[in-house]
């Protein structure tokens, strides 16, 4: 049998189609004992099907083409008898089965649904318990009853949610839950409450997140299981009162009455919650409802802390108000969700990631909601497309992108696509619905993140590439489309080269290190380098003044520094000064602090800053109520370039301890001590 693991494997290797393993176990997080311990299985499993195997040699890999079409015509079908449950697959299966339990469940029952010794069920089972407490849920054992769930019905409800998202990151999660549904004696009906989701979808004119839809109908089946039983949920009678005026109550009475389920106001008060969570919301440009006006806030406050202006705020208002409109329901009502690209996400984009958290913290007391980490990361990824969009070519070559990870995956992907290959026409990102409903001569080739029947050539990638991926892509491509190669060396190009006029006597450790000088590390940030704090704010960057009571004057000799390194020309001061004039006095930042900068364009000729501290403040805009002691010049040629040293920057403004320090500074090595505390790479 494959285990859940081999599985995984298996389905990346054909996926990916990968040309070197040591690449692939990187990206994927496979040391080399598990990788060859799963081709073992793969390739028995394929003999066993008189298939070819798959082929190393050094470290290339080899996919038979014959191997790779059956996986495609039956990629599900051929693994979905032969899964092994691992631990945490074994907990969610255990939690679900005693969610939709139809009689008194005993320890024989986990032994015969998870293949596991008594022993191990009583593991299980405590584990699965640790599980929910975070939920006030547990699984207890009487005998009358055997093993059942103690909590409220809205907190079994949401635990399950919660099992059901996880186990959506598994490639057979499909045919996981239809076991769950057949070994527990209830029926698996999800294309009958598929179509039915579809017509309630167009009657409405809704909008559902595609990769919610899994998750919402698996829950929504089991919850009509339990409602069968009498096990109704309770919910307080002010969210039952705001939402029976909300059209999406109707919209769940007419699921429940399409579905012939219970109507009762509690039951499609919680189903219309679960609804919002899963529609992404249209903006009006004129509305002044609340999540507009926050998140209004929050990109005025986004382009304030990392300094950098968003070309188009009502096209990025709309972007982000569809994102944030059902991450807004879901967080009031405590919807859990799983962000699989979180650990990416934090890894790859650390410093934006803290940007978006201090500028989601104000709006979470406005909204009275707190923001989880998985939230936050989908809210990364979007404020990371908002920057890095820009003017794209386009040539004969029309390509589309299928994604059904929500709006900001779609969005991080597209701009990463079309920055990637400029030369192709691009098409909006579509759902896996919308792409089978598009006509095969629009497109010449796709790209997608899950894979897909396709006549037309088709790249599989990650909702979320890093550097490795995206080179890993452009290789592809390169062959396949365009038919040359890729001007990027193979480590076995490399090799073959170094074995003609050498005696290799460790070839797999040269082969290692060649293959990190070739693709680099997978766990560094590949982006272009970032300086930490004190790279840039160096000793002949700041100066202490005294004596100064303009602040035009002050914001020109705080920015000499950059002049006279080569940093900016004479006329980015002028755009600073007249940005604050136009704009209002935005870049201060804190009590006496402000940190002019402008566009790029505007005279930047490389990234900088400087610092001038005065002994007294200047009132920017000869405002009173805008007294500035500290002007931190920034000169950013791009849009992520500063991030790290803008984070250790903030970082240092905001202590309290710290800034009193700094406003109390007399002299410059004082405030290079506290600058080089601040920045560690």
């Amino acid at each position: 049998m494959l285990e859940s693991r081999s599985i995984k494997t298996f389905t990346h290797l054909m996926a990916s189609q990968p040309k070197q393993y040591e690449l692939f176990l990187e990206t994927y997080g496979l040391t080399e004992r598990q990788f060859f311990y799963d081709l073992e299985k793969i390739n028995e499993w394929l003999k066993n099907r008189s298939l070819p195997i798959i082929q190393t040699k050094g470290s290339t890999i080899t996919i038979p083409i014959k191997a790779y079409r059956y996986w495609q015509s039956y990629q599900k079908e051929m693994v979905s008898k032969e899964i092994h449950l691992n631990e945490q697959d074994r907990i969610l299966f255990l939690y679900l089965y005693t969610f939709i339990r139809l009689e008194p469940l005993s320890n024989a029952h986990f032994r015969s649904l998870l293949q596991i010794s008594k022993n191990t069920v009583s593991a299980d089972v405590k584990k699965a318990n640790e599980l929910g407490k975070s939920f006030r849920v547990g699984i207890k054992y009487t005998r009358e009853n055997g093993y059942h769930l103690r909590g409220s019905e809205e907190d079994k409800r949401n635990l399950a949610l919660k099992c059901i998202s996880v186990l959506s990151l598994n490639p057979l999660a499909k045919e996981m839950l239809t076991s769950i549904f057949k070994q527990s004696g209830n029926k698996d009906d999800y294309l009958s409450y598929e179509r039915v989701l579809m017509e309630v979808k167009k009657h409405y004119t809704l909008d559902f997140i595609e990769e919610r839809m899994f998750e919402f109908i698996s829950l929504l089946q089991m919850v009509h299981i339990r409602q069968q039983q009498n096990k109704w949920v309770q919910m307080y009678p002010d969210t039952k009162e705001f939402l029976e005026n909300h059209e999406m109550f109707k919209v769940a009475e007419t699921i429940q009455s399409t579905l012939s389920h219970s109507t009762r106001t509690e039951e499609l008060t919680f189903l219309a919650i679960q609804l919002l969570g899963i529609s992404q919301g249209q903006i009006e440009l004129q509305s002044q409802d609340v999540i507009t006006t926050v998140l209004k806030k929050a990109l005025d406050d986004f382009e304030k802390y990392i300094c950098v202006e968003i070309i188009d705020k009502s096209k990025a208002l709309e972007s982000l108000y569809s994102h944030f409109k059902p991450a807004y329901f879901r967080m009031l009502y405590k919807i859990p969700i799983t962000n699989h690209l979180l650990a990416d996400i934090k890894q790859e984009h650390p410093y934006l990631y803290t940007f978006v958290q201090k500028v989601m913290n104000p709006i979470q007391d406005m909204l009275n909601i707190k923001i989880p980490e998985d939230e936050l990361g989908y809210l990364t990824i979007h404020f990371g497309a908002l920057l890095e969009q820009n003017q794209t070519r386009s040539m004969k070559t029309k390509a589309i992108i299928v994604c059904p990870n929500g709006v900001s995956s779609s969005l991080m992907l597209e701009t990463q696509l079309k920055s990637l290959f400029p030369q192709f026409q691009w098409k909006p990102s579509l759902s896996k619905l919308e792409f089978q409903q598009q006509p095969t001569e629009s497109y010449d080739l796709i790209f997608s993140t899950v894979p897909i029947q396709s006549v037309k050539p088709l790249f599989i990638v990650k909702p979320f590439m890093n550097e490795v991926d995206k080179r890993l892509l452009h290789q592809h491509v390169s062959e396949k489309i365009f038919h040359y190669e890729s001007p990027y060396l193979t480590p076995e190009q490399l090799m073959r080269m170094i074995e003609q006029y050498a005696d290799v006597k460790e070839p797999d450790k040269l082969r290692k290190s060649l293959s990190h000088m070739v693709y680099g590390n997978v766990n560094t940030d590949y982006r272009r380098k970032q300086p930490v704090l004190n790279e840039l704010l160096t000793e002949e960057m700041v100066n202490v003044h005294s004596g100064i009571t303009d602040w035009k004057a002050a914001i020109a000799l705080a920015a000499e520094p950059l002049i006279q390194n080569n940093h900016i020309s004479p006329s980015y001061i002028d755009a600073m000064i007249s940005n604050i004039e136009t704009l209002g006095p935005y870049v201060i930042v804190g009590p006496e602090i402000a940190i002019p900068h402008s566009r790029p364009e505007n005279g930047v000729h490389h990234v900088g800053m400087s610092l001038l501290k005065l002994d007294q403040p200047v009132h920017v805009l000869d405002s009173p109520e805008h007294p500035v002691k500290i002007f931190i010049c920034l000169a950013a040629t791009d849009n992520s370039t500063h991030l790290k040293a803008l984070s250790q920057l903030t970082k240092l403004l905001s202590k309290p301890e710290t800034l009193t320090r700094l406003k109390a500074a007399q002299s410059k090595d004082e405030i290079m001590n506290l600058i080089n505390e601040y920045s560690a790479s």
